[in-house]
């Protein structure tokens, strides 16, 4: 059974979304998602981090194949909360973009986590309980 420890998994969340913002800042400053996960380095650094910090004796006590899952869902919803999308494997930032909801939004958000790590808007917290919903058994 999946362990629910909210401050740990905020923990492991933000983990995941720092690594996931730092990979975006490589060489340049990618304005869009687009440009963020044109190398492919985003969603392996999120996968990465966010397996590492969920599997057995992590904050969510998943095995591997849950926290496989777990940290997809995350990575896919995270993506689309904040205006991307996915069209043939890569990730695309959505035609008409919602103010509020596009890659700058998304790294003004994770740059607010760094100084208030508790302020998780309830749609993400909402759609991550969900991939915890999804990945356990």
């Amino acid at each position: 059974m999946v362990a629910k420890k909210r401050p740990l998994v905020i923990v492991a969340l933000l983990l995941c979304l720092g690594v996931f913002a730092a990979s975006c800042g490589d060489s340049s400053d990618p304005e869009t998602w687009a440009e963020a996960g044109d190398d492919g380095v985003l969603r392996a650094n999120f996968i990465r981090a966010c397996t590492e910090a969920n599997e057995e004796g992590g904050d969510l006590e998943f095995d591997g194949v849950q926290a496989a899952a777990y940290c997809e869902c995350a990575f896919v919803e995270i993506v689309e909360i904040f205006g991307g999308e996915f069209g043939e494997g890569m990730i695309v930032d959505v035609a008409e973009a919602v103010e509020g909801q596009d890659f700058q939004a998304f790294k003004d958000y994770e740059s607010g986590l760094r100084s208030d790590p508790e302020d998780i808007p309830a749609e993400v917290e909402a759609v991550l309980n969900g991939c915890v919903s999804q990945a356990a058994p």
